[in-house]
């Protein structure tokens, strides 16, 4: 690229951060995305991540670089299997960190070597027999698991020749000499890995990119690799969400009913969210959860704060639920496609970021549906409402300040007696108040009635 059109792509890709920046001052902070760079030795890498990470940071992006861990692994032997142990298990180590800990604090999160990179190494010490068949298998299901690739949200993996490796090597040392890894056949055969990899686990996770550096300027793959990370952050911030077709979802005379009367085998369809909230035929389900005590005596309330549209059925209500949306992005951790199987990744994923609880509910016991169609707002959402009865006195919750009000003086984030909560009656919602009847079995008469 020449200087002309080094200055047009930077114009371009500052155009798109604004869009996307724009787009993030209208929702709610989410997850960072998650990029992994791994490749060979020598290919460009590493001067990609900086580039990347310098123009986000410029652009008012906030961004964490996970580091390469095998300059300071202590295994000795980079042959050795314990090696890539280490190294894998320090960057997941690390990620899981960030994400548990600093989730809403950045927005994109650089992984220079993770996952995607110890699943080449060990099918390369598969291949030259450094690790056996059975230990293998039980690592690649580990690097496999749901819950690494369903955040990973783009994997590059760089490429050289081992010609072009060598020479990058040795561009800037008084030396020859080779190391363990930078000699000519390792270099190649571990090239042969990695593109091999990328067809075997290129299904697996979300998006695997492979760049052939050999060839091609630097400012072109820091172009390329940035515009794609910025489309990644404008379609997330976005958010498509799940909907069913209004259409093939039948009436029902009461407001609460098991999902069984409405649900056989509809598929979900995802859109960009303001097309599905604005379209009147498009059934948006949302799971939610009952946080109470065993004795189903409390209930953990909140309240929205004032991001909340003053349009929202929740917005200034008590709220004894959480849960959200189901986003295309959970499809990645479900195991299968159904509603249910997405909608319970779904709670997960809403509850872990509203509260920092981690809940799964049993597969096998089937949620009380909600469908308030009295106005056209509330008919577009059913309630998928489930129940998770914990002892208060251990819980740690970690409620989200960017989407709940959550200070000293407030009743939110409060655990509170059913009692108080009936008296607040009028604060609730419509579907708190059926939850109230139907999951607690208290009516605001029978109520009345016991404080008389």
């Amino acid at each position: 690229m020449d200087e002309t059109q080094v200055k047009k792509a930077i114009k371009e890709l500052e155009a798109l951060s604004k869009v996307v920046l724009d787009l993030k001052k209208e929702v709610i902070p989410r997850r960072p995305i998650v990029i992994e760079f791994c490749g060979s030795p020598k290919s460009g890498k590493t001067s990609c991540m900086n580039s990347l990470n310098l123009f986000l940071r410029r652009n008012n992006f906030r961004t964490r670089i996970l580091t390469e861990r095998a300059s300071v692994c202590p295994v000795r032997s980079k042959y050795d299997p314990y090696f890539n142990l280490w190294t894998m298990c320090s960057a997941i180590a690390e990620l899981s960190e960030v994400l548990s800990n600093h989730a809403k604090d950045y927005d994109i999160v650089i992984m220079d070597r993770g996952i995607f990179d110890a699943l080449c190494w060990f099918n390369w010490s598969l291949e030259k027999q450094k690790i056996d068949h059975g230990n293998f298998a039980d690592i690649e299901r580990f690097l496999t698991m749901r819950r690494w690739r369903s955040v990973i949200d783009l994997v590059y993996v760089f490429t050289a020749t081992p010609a072009v490796s060598l020479e990058r090597e040795f561009s800037n040392l008084l030396t020859r000499k080779t190391g363990s890894i930078m000699q000519p056949d390792v270099l190649a055969s571990y090239k042969k890995t990695i593109e091999e990899m990328e067809k075997k686990y290129g299904d697996v996770f979300k998006k695997v990119e492979r760049v052939d550096t050999s060839e091609t300027e630097p400012n072109e793959v820091n172009y390329r690799v940035t515009k794609n990370i910025l489309e990644i952050l404008e379609r997330n911030t976005s958010e498509r969400i799940g909907y069913l077709d209004m259409d093939t979802v039948p009436l029902q005379k009461d407001m609460c009913f098991p999902l069984d009367n409405i649900y056989s085998s509809q598929s979900l369809a995802f859109d960009v969210r303001r097309e599905v909230e604005g379209n009147d035929r498009k059934l948006q389900p949302i799971p939610i959860l009952v946080i109470t005590n065993k004795e189903r005596k409390k209930i953990l309330v909140v309240r929205k704060n004032t991001k909340t549209p003053a349009s929202s059925p929740e917005s200034q209500k008590l709220l004894i639920y959480f849960g959200g949306h189901v986003r295309q992005e959970d499809t990645m951790e479900s195991r299968d496609t159904d509603l249910i199987s997405v909608s319970l990744c779904t709670l997960h994923r809403e509850v872990k970021e509203e509260t920092g609880i981690d809940y799964y509910p049993d597969a096998e016991t089937p949620p009380l549906c909600i469908w308030d169609t009295s106005n056209e707002k509330s008919r577009r959402h059913l309630a998928m409402c489930y129940v998770m009865e914990v002892d208060f006195d251990t819980l740690k919750v970690k409620i989200d300040k960017n989407e709940f009000i959550n200070s000293g003086n407030t009743l939110s984030g409060k655990v509170l007696n059913i009692r108080e909560v009936v008296r607040r009656y009028d604060e609730l919602e419509a579907w708190g108040r059926k939850i109230l009847k139907k999951i607690f079995d208290v009516s605001v008469e029978q109520q009345v009635e016991m404080d008389i």
